[in-house]
């Protein structure tokens, strides 16, 4: 399976913003054969210690999807949670060398 990150930056409420988008604790997502892989992210700040209070995972087809905002593999919908390390991919079974992509929006 190929699963490619977006290069796509959200911006939460306030001064948290998404980057390091990993897939299996990996920043290079090429050839990552694993059926529901791990996605995280780093995020960025200029208050320590700020968390998210939710986060919305999209993973698509196409980066034209995610500019739609539109997630046809799989959208977690919003989750309230910090969580940003190995959220488990739950969309529909990934084929191999399937070209995924996928961005992360957070909520403060």
């Amino acid at each position: 399976m190929l699963l490619a990150s977006a290069g796509c930056v959200h911006l939460g409420s306030g001064d948290l913003a998404v980057g390091g988008l990993k897939c299996e604790q990996g920043t290079d997502a090429l050839g990552v054969d694993v059926p529901q892989p791990r996605l995280g992210r780093t995020l960025q700040s200029a208050e320590r210690g700020q968390l998210p209070a939710a986060y919305r995972m999209l993973v698509a087809s196409s980066p034209a999807m995610l500019a739609r905002d539109q997630g046809d593999l799989w959208d977690s919908g919003r989750v309230a949670s910090d969580a940003t390390l190995a959220v488990r991919y739950r969309g529909r079974a990934l084929q191999s060398a399937e070209q995924v992509f996928w961005q992360v929006r957070v909520w403060d």
